[in-house]
């Protein structure tokens, strides 16, 4: 599959995120130091943060049990390991913002229209969206969101937010690289027992040892209209007010197995969550949009 050029600096920039990381962790399981964070330009003052995402922003699957662990998320997680953008906002302020999570496990762009209510209510001074894993996993490749309708929803959620929750900054992460964790899982039998016998991402991970041209080209299928939702985040965050994206640096990090939930091998391990948490306040410092 080829991938637009912008991608490809993406790619460089995630690689040297790689490499800070690996220097900065003395281990997988070090806390980042926060101890010198300060409050970037972007999102001068926070004392409430918006969440609205899916499973991933809940911190699903992260920690040790199966299901939601919100101390773990990269947004709003309490957990030191992960250093989330809320715990750097508290570095930085000295004072913990209050955390509205309206994420939705399964959610995908759709839902989050539904569910911004509860942030609007909030008038939190900084929103992070991370949406799109739901739409492009499916039962079927006619089942996913069609790139039109991703970008109109995320331009009216967006569109929203620059209308009822003035002020606010909008940080929007690109949709990570799906395929690529199905490329770094196949060769390991755990992971595709795990999603052999689930019922999600079956347009993506069901029969996942299947090598035939037909089931890879099914996967190019999704990995595809992952690219197309990225495209369509970059155009729609430009076209609003006070949003930043990430220049598609989660979608281009490569992520290891040990970044992967041993759990499902699918979401963001601990370790995982950290990165995107890394990535996220990279975004905010550059205020890229």
């Amino acid at each position: 599959m080829t991938r637009p050029p912008k991608y490809m600096a993406a790619a460089v920039l995630a690689a040297l995120t790689a490499v800070a990381l690996a220097a900065c962790t003395p281990s997988a399981a070090a806390p980042p130091d926060l101890t010198e964070v300060e409050q970037p330009a972007a999102a001068p003052t926070v004392t409430t943060l918006g969440i609205l995402g899916d499973s991933v922003s809940l911190g699903v699957n992260a920690c040790a049990e199966q299901g939601q662990c919100a101390k773990a998320s990269w947004s709003g997680g309490t957990d030191p390991v992960v250093g989330s953008v809320a715990a750097r906002l508290a570095a930085a302020s000295g004072t913990e913002p209050d955390v509205v999570n309206a994420a939705k496990d399964g959610g995908d762009v759709e839902d989050a229209l539904g569910l911004a209510d509860e942030v609007v209510a909030a008038q939190p001074e900084l929103v992070t969206v991370l949406l799109g894993g739901n739409d492009a996993c499916a039962p079927t490749l006619g089942e996913m969101t069609s790139t039109a309708d991703y970008e109109a929803r995320l331009g009216q959620l967006l569109t929203r937010l620059n209308d009822e929750v003035p002020g606010a900054t909008i940080l929007v992460l690109s949709v990570p690289d799906l395929h690529h964790l199905w490329e770094i899982g196949r060769t390991d039998a755990g992971a595709v027992q795990a999603w052999n016998s689930s019922p999600s991402c079956k347009n993506l991970l069901g029969s996942a040892d299947d090598d035939s041209a037909e089931a890879n080209d099914r996967r190019d299928a999704v990995a595809a209209r992952v690219v197309e939702y990225n495209a369509a985040i970059e155009t729609v965050c430009a076209a609003a007010e006070r949003c930043i994206d990430d220049d598609g640096a989660v979608y281009a990090y490569p992520f290891t197995t040990d970044e992967i939930s041993s759990i499902d091998h699918f979401h963001p391990s601990i370790t995982g969550q950290q990165v995107i948490a890394e990535i996220a306040w990279q975004a905010l410092e550059k205020g890229i949009g």
